[in-house]
């Protein structure tokens, strides 16, 4: 069950299964020490709230059958009630903060940069597995998934930008050829992934506006969500790292 925001309508699937969102809410309250009693409290605030609104006919059809569209003020309550689940959700997942060390240690590691502070923000399912755990940081304009089982880097790449920010700026001045490139990638995996065999995984490339190249090794035996594992590295023709992400390991 999804809850969608859109202009002033808040949209679920019919009431009867308001109570599934115990499955998709995250977060934890300032009343509640415990993050899955602060977690259960907000479902149950979702599930009254919406149970009410439908009563007393705070609601209009939403666009697909067996949907409602709660307006006005109760969409945004329990479009707030939803943001502040998401967030207990993720505590309830979170280790720690004095287990997160080696994570932090491996960001350190990656950047080349032992004076690194990344900062914590979550912890939720991997990007690219269900089964999965996972902590992101952000650093400066940089953004990491790190695995909470082994501390490795899932992903990196470009920290999201709010509106008006600006975006990371990466140097494109012709200085490699692709072929350098691709030199680069297999070294910086050898250092970040050094149990990757790259020669028995398939190689691919790919390049974008003849300025960004990704280079590609995937496991033709291993699935990952339908996906094929693998591990890739982007470079810009400059030298600049845009990109990394490893699923070898999950």
């Amino acid at each position: 069950m999804t809850i969608i925001t859109k202009a002033k309508a808040t949209i679920l699937p019919a009431v009867a299964g308001v109570a599934v969102l115990a499955g998709l809410v995250t977060a934890v309250s300032a009343q509640s020490v415990n993050p899955q009693e602060t977690l259960d409290a907000l479902t149950a605030q979702m599930q009254t709230k919406a149970e009410q609104a439908v009563k007393g006919g705070q609601t209009v059809k939403g666009p697909r059958e067996g949907e409602v569209a709660f307006t006005g003020n109760v969409a945004a309550e329990l479009e707030t009630l939803r943001q502040q689940g998401s967030k207990a959700k993720s505590e309830t997942l979170a280790r720690p903060a004095s287990e997160r060390s080696a994570a932090v240690a491996k960001i350190r590691a990656f950047a080349g940069n032992p004076g690194l502070n990344p900062e914590y923000l979550s912890t939720a399912k991997s990007s690219y597995s269900n089964i999965t755990i996972a902590e992101y940081y952000s650093a400066g304009q940089d953004y990491f998934e790190v695995n909470t089982k082994t501390n490795e880097i899932v992903q990196f790449g470009p920290a999201p930008v709010a509106k008006g920010q600006p975006v990371k700026v990466y140097n494109t001045e012709a200085k490699f050829t692709p072929e350098q490139l691709e030199a680069k990638a297999r070294e910086f995996i050898a250092q970040n992934a050094p149990d990757a065999n790259l020669s028995n995984l398939k190689a691919s490339t790919g390049e974008k506006g003849g300025t960004n190249y990704f280079f590609r090794f995937t496991d033709e035996s291993k699935d990952v969500e339908g996906v094929k594992a693998f591990v890739q590295v982007g470079f810009t023709v400059g030298g600049d790292l845009l990109s990394y992400t490893n699923t070898l390991g999950l």
